[in-house]
């Protein structure tokens, strides 16, 4: 090996090489772990290698700060690679589509047949258990339907992303009927009756953030209080902003205004969230098997339906 040449006025002490890198910054890294402890350094070119070099009298405490540095930085996770955001463009629009033929059906049937849909809450806490998913396939009017569309384009491109279509769908109509369920619990004191996509598309939404809080928890690091509420956070600015009815007279926070359910709209997000943790717990994501897969699908055909002939 040739002796070092040093950028640097070489010091009148013997010197000692503690690490050779193939990178330069690897080297410098290496050297401010020994700056650190206010020793001298020099990192020097030896053909393709960075040399990293100290006093003799040096060399074992800082080769022993140097290996301290190399196990930390071993012991650190691998940053997983960001999956590519693949949007099932097709299975969007088929739901989109499913939402507007629904619209039009129900514009088609008589009201007495629309009526046993509803989500009524006394119904409902009597034993009539399908109207929390019927009342998710019903609208009050074209601008309530177009209003749900304009969320649902958003919310099922994310979802059957993260999910994939069939457990995505799935776990959305899921995460609506449970919304609806505790609505329901919620206004026992009064009569209370709501339709709508639009619970069923906050817990879309609490699906997504169910689903980053168990990857975080998943990994040691982001273990933390802000690291996980930034899901939870983002979920609720989304509710405050597209799920709110706006202020009453008085200045405090509208619950029920024309198509508008706070209620509704929250407890989808709360129920979301716990089924998208589950889920993704679970495994039941974009990647599961895909006889589990096709299982979810025909489930979110089969439930509705299934409901409806109930309520027939």
């Amino acid at each position: 090996m040739s002796e070092p040449v040093f950028h640097d006025e070489p010091p009148d002490v013997p010197v000692a090489e503690i690490g050779r890198y193939a990178r330069l910054n690897d080297a410098r890294e290496r050297g401010l772990v020994v700056a650190a402890m206010e020793l001298p350094h020099w990192v020097v070119r030896q053909g393709r290698d960075y040399v990293l070099f100290v006093e003799e009298k040096d060399r074992l405490p800082a080769m022993a700060a140097v290996a301290a540095f190399e196990r930390d930085e071993l012991s650190k996770p691998v940053a997983a690679p960001l999956e590519p955001l693949r949007v099932p463009k097709f299975a969007v629009l088929m739901s989109l589509l499913a939402l507007a033929l629904l619209y039009c059906l129900q514009r088609m049937l008589p009201p007495q047949v629309i009526e046993r849909g509803v989500a009524d809450n006394s119904m409902i806490r009597a034993g009539e258990w399908w109207r929390v998913v019927t009342a998710l396939t019903l609208h009050g009017d074209i601008e309530h339907l177009v209003s749900n569309l304009s969320l649902a384009v958003f919310v099922f491109a994310f979802v059957f992303w993260r999910f994939g279509t069939g457990i995505g769908l799935f776990a959305t109509m899921l995460g609506g009927a449970a919304g609806n369920v505790l609505n329901a619990f919620l206004h026992v004191g009064k009569l209370h009756r709501s339709i709508g996509s639009s619970t069923a598309l906050f817990a879309g939404l609490g699906l997504l953030a169910g689903a980053e809080v168990a990857a975080r928890l998943s990994h040691k690091n982001a273990r933390t209080g802000w690291a996980l509420f930034v899901p939870i956070g983002a979920g609720l600015a989304f509710l405050s902003l597209f799920g709110g009815g706006g202020m009453n007279d008085d200045g405090s926070p509208a619950s029920e205004v024309g198509n508008v359910d706070l209620g509704a709209h929250l407890f989808g997000l709360v129920a979301g969230m716990v089924l998208g943790a589950v889920f993704a717990g679970a495994g039941l994501k974009n990647d599961a098997p895909g006889w589990q897969r096709t299982v979810a699908g025909t489930l979110a055909v089969v439930l509705p339906a299934a409901c409806w002939l109930l309520a027939l």
